[in-house]
């Protein structure tokens, strides 16, 4: 190879990297309307002390679909917001973390946004907030399929 077409690669490795990383670092929340009656939101990558924050300014209970790291860092920073959690739902394939929760009556492991919603919405209550937040590497695909099922339930 020349070094010609190898600056060309490095510059193409470099234009990616740096799209994602932008990508990565625009972490807002975001609202996706009603759902059952409930108000919707999103936040991949969230920062935890803001995420806290905002879950404590929720003025109804929270559903709250979610990863590991950031159940059990914004509980580690609120305990308090158990109160607030209606309910819980680890979005996560490995299912042994659910040994974790087998006392809790307010959480369960799920392995896909499908079983997720089936859950959410036999146990619905109105007024409350519907917050979705993840942070694992495969954040932008869990955001695509929360986003296609969300879509299907508001459409049924």
């Amino acid at each position: 190879m020349s070094e010609k077409e190898i600056a060309k690669i490095e510059n193409s490795l470099f234009q990616a990297r740096k799209e994602g990383l932008l990508k990565a670092n625009d972490s807002s929340m975001k609202s996706h309307g009603k759902l059952w009656g409930m108000d919707v939101f999103s936040w991949v990558n969230p920062n935890l002390s803001v995420l806290t924050a905002a879950m404590n300014s929720f003025p109804f209970p929270i559903f709250w679909i979610s990863s590991l790291p950031e159940r059990d860092g914004v509980l580690s920073l609120s305990v308090e917001l158990t109160t607030k959690i209606q309910f819980s739902i680890l979005l996560d394939s490995d299912k042994s973390i659910a040994t974790d929760l087998q006392n809790s009556t307010n959480s369960m492991v799920v392995s896909s946004f499908h079983e997720a919603f089936i859950h959410m919405n036999g146990i619905k209550i109105i007024p409350s907030i519907l917050l979705f937040t993840y942070s694992k590497s495969d954040w932008d695909y869990q955001m695509k399929c929360f986003n296609d099922c969300l879509l299907m339930a508001q459409v049924k």
